[in-house]
């Protein structure tokens, strides 16, 4: 019995990662990302600082959208399109998480962004 629960966890994971992997390839083969060799490195460590150039980045490709934040780090309801370009206003640390002004009331998470 306890075998078989491992075969089937097994083999739904490696269904579960087909199929992402399929239907990754398929949105990337149809949407081609700018600069997509510094999206790779740069979140890890991005040192921005005011009135640069920064540039929208996604994790989940399905919605291709960004929260916004407030100035005290809360979510809003409103996102930011992915791809968009925008220069920084100022940035700030929010209970330890990073965050960056785009403009006067909207604030975006320095994870989710790269300089231009």
């Amino acid at each position: 019995m306890l075998n078989m629960k491992k075969v089937i966890t097994i083999v739904s994971g490696l269904a579960m990662a087909m199929s992402l992997t399929s239907t990754t390839a398929v949105q990337a083969a149809s949407f081609q990302a700018p600069k997509l060799g510094v999206a790779e490195t740069a979140p890890t460590n991005p040192a921005i600082k005011k009135g640069e150039k920064i540039f929208v980045v996604v994790q989940d490709t399905k919605k291709q959208t960004v929260n916004v934040y407030t100035k005290d780090a809360k979510k809003t309801s409103q996102t930011v399109k992915m791809g968009t370009t925008w220069t920084v206003k100022a940035t700030k640390k929010v209970d330890g998480k990073k965050i960056v002004r785009i403009n006067k009331s909207q604030w975006l998470n320095a994870q989710d962004i790269v300089k231009d």
